[in-house]
């Protein structure tokens, strides 16, 4: 089920890049810190963008965003350039290194998983102590890529509540003070740390229970015991 879930994301997660790079095209310009707006656009596997000098060092496919977001290795993708400067996210760096995290844990997990499924296959997935060690903390890896997706996602969308409509300087409730908000958030934090440390500890418990034995799970009837006990068949 891990496995199908991982390699279902890598779709989903390619999908809904095609639909930022048609509503939202500031936004997949700073996830790959793609500031020309008349070049052909790579895809980074990892690196750092250099705001000042508007220029990303790293290691990239060549053309690769161009066919995923058109199908074409040299069709141009809209730069950061194409849009006024107060139209652009101000921390594209935080941006970049946000989603290729996200994106780095999700190629990570479909990794695991098959290797995973291959063990099972082959019948020794439990003898392999090191992976299940491995697992035991890569249950937290799927919160940790939900919560950089949302950093990347919303950081990435800035200067706009709405794109292209609201801006976030303009979406403040007067009716709302400072007091409110900090409280509220406050409120969430604490429910939201609560929730976790029960998370935690129901996982911890279960993974140190381990699977129930097939004795414990299966109800047999008290006849067909004393039937088992005589040797003989109930039927």
């Amino acid at each position: 089920m891990a496995a199908l879930a991982a390699v279902a994301q890598l779709f989903s997660g390619h999908s809904s890049a095609r639909m930022i790079a048609a509503y939202q095209p500031t936004k997949l310009a700073a996830f790959e810190g793609h500031y020309d707006s008349l070049a052909i656009g790579d895809l980074y596997l990892f690196g750092y963008v250099d705001q000042q000098k508007e220029q990303v060092h790293g290691v990239s496919i060549p053309g690769m965003l161009s066919f995923l977001t058109h199908d074409d290795f040299k069709k141009p993708i809209p730069g950061l350039h194409t849009f006024p400067k107060a139209d652009r996210p101000k921390t594209v760096n935080f941006v970049f290194q946000t989603y290729h995290l996200m994106v780095a844990i999700g190629m990570a997990l479909i990794g695991l998983t098959l290797l995973a499924l291959f063990f099972w296959w082959r019948g020794k997935l439990f003898e392999q102590r090191w992976l299940m060690r491995i697992f035991t903390v890569a249950v937290l890896l799927p919160q940790m890529a939900n919560q950089l997706g949302w950093y990347s996602s919303e950081v990435g969308r800035q200067p706009w509540v709405v794109y292209g409509m609201l801006r976030t300087s303009d979406a403040l409730s007067r009716s709302v003070t400072a007091g409110q908000v900090w409280f509220s958030l406050i409120l969430f934090t604490l429910v939201y740390a609560l929730l976790f440390v029960l998370f935690l500890y129901l996982l911890n418990k279960k993974i140190k229970h381990g699977p129930e034995d097939l004795e414990e799970t299966e109800d047999i009837p008290e006849y067909s015991k004393r039937y088992a006990e005589s040797g003989n068949s109930p039927n």
